[in-house]
């Protein structure tokens, strides 16, 4: 063999080895690109998953509180979803803006974490919700109801605990035996549908309306109580049929109170007493035409003698949303009298020290009540009183407008 033909098939091994090595290297390239570009693509699709999965987080913890507040996850909470998937989201409250412990029905903070194969992601979304809270029923006794004489109730009628009646009252509208209510059977006295639910129906506390009220008028930090009133209120805005100031002392309301008019105005504005005694010669006109109007009872937990509204309470307007008696004290409202009243009533407060809640009130005589009224104790209706409340009740399951849902939405330190 020639040594001419040898280099020419040297050379060809050459070439073929060359050849092979640059033809390995493109495929090593391509290989290297597609795992990249696999990895790459499985790292999106759980970077993607990941905030899929927080937006799940905030939607169970908001269908959570809307139907039952109390049940808020207020520390973080880590659910399997779905189960068995090794994906996971971590969710709780806080109180908004500020953070902390969140009360109702104030607004809050809804933060999710998803996290899918070690990729996490996490939002915060300002939640808001109802705060009509009176809108479900005419009359609810939170722990107990008693209902006698020849009242009528035009709405909605409730209670979470014992109903008690006497005499022949009249419930036009549906009654809903709430959780574990029991006690007398109002068949008999219900014109609509008499309902038993399964759960409790969910109320805020007056200290709970205070703090969202202090929140949103005064920028106070929550939470607060209806204490908070004491040094922030309207009370020096009062005056008499002749627009003359009223000087109300100790934060109470008697036959003191009233001049020779026998009148006293409340504007628009939060007003704070510790006792009031309206005397029947005398009345108390709420301008609610001009604004809303809010009337706090304390102190939290106060004892003492009851709070009687014998007198007359006139009202410049007859739009029943304008004018709220909050009492987050622990003596009696008895409503008396033969006065057309357009508000809300309502006394329900605690805990107190020793973890239980309260509040009494009494609707007597032949007064017309356009309105609410909700009590932990409702121990008394009577009389021919009528209150008038168009509703349906609800038995915990809000109504659309009820549901908390999102203000606004944003990632939390996002890649």
């Amino acid at each position: 063999m020639s040594s001419g033909y040898r280099r020419q098939r040297g050379m060809a091994l050459l070439l073929a080895l060359a050849a092979t090595a640059i033809i390995s290297t493109l495929l090593s390239g391509m290989l290297l690109l597609s795992v990249s570009h696999l990895a790459l693509s499985q790292t999106n699709s759980s970077y993607a998953n990941a905030l899929n999965l927080a937006e799940a987080g905030v939607n169970w913890e908001l269908w959570k509180i809307s139907h039952d507040p109390t049940s808020a996850d207020q520390s973080p909470v880590t659910v399997e979803y779905p189960s068995g998937s090794g994906r996971f989201f971590t969710v709780h409250v806080e109180a908004y803006p500020a953070g902390g412990t969140w009360v109702p029905p104030a607004d809050l903070w809804v933060v999710g974490t998803g996290t899918v194969d070690g990729v996490g992601r996490t939002v915060r979304v300002v939640t808001r919700g109802s705060t009509n809270f009176f809108g479900h029923y005419a009359l609810f006794g939170i722990d107990q109801l008693n209902v006698g004489g020849s009242a009528t109730i035009n709405g909605a009628t409730g209670t979470n605990g014992l109903v008690d009646t006497n005499g022949n009252p009249d419930f036009n509208g549906s009654f809903w035996y709430c959780g574990s209510a029991g006690g007398d059977d109002v068949s008999d006295n219900v014109a609509g549908t008499v309902y038993h639910s399964p759960l409790p129906e969910y109320w805020p506390t007056v200290n709970d309306f205070a703090s969202q009220r202090a929140e949103e008028k005064y920028g106070a930090t929550p939470p607060q109580t209806i204490d908070y009133f004491k040094n922030h209120n309207d009370n020096s805005q009062i005056v008499n049929s002749l627009g003359e100031q009223v000087q109300i002392k100790n934060f109470a309301i008697d036959n003191k109170t009233f001049g020779a008019d026998g009148v006293i105005v409340f504007k628009p504005g939060d007003y704070y007493f510790e006792k009031i005694d309206l005397p029947s010669n005398n009345t108390i006109e709420i301008d609610s035409a001009a604004g809303v109007v809010n009337i706090w009872l304390g102190p939290a937990g106060g004892v003492g003698k009851p709070d009687t509204i014998n007198g007359s309470m006139l009202f410049t307007a007859q739009d029943v949303n304008r004018f709220h008696l909050y009492d987050g004290s622990k003596r009696t409202l008895k409503m008396n009298g033969t006065m057309d009243f357009y508000g809300h009533i309502f006394v329900y407060n605690g805990p107190d020290k020793s973890g239980q809640y309260y509040g009494s009130v009494e609707v007597n005589g032949t007064g017309d009540i356009s309105g609410s009224v909700i009590g932990w104790d409702v121990s008394r209706t009577t009389g021919n009183a009528t209150i008038t409340f168009q509703s349906t009740g609800g038995g915990s399951t809000p109504d659309p407008g009820d549901f908390w849902g999102f203000q606004s939405w944003a990632e939390v330190n996002p890649a």
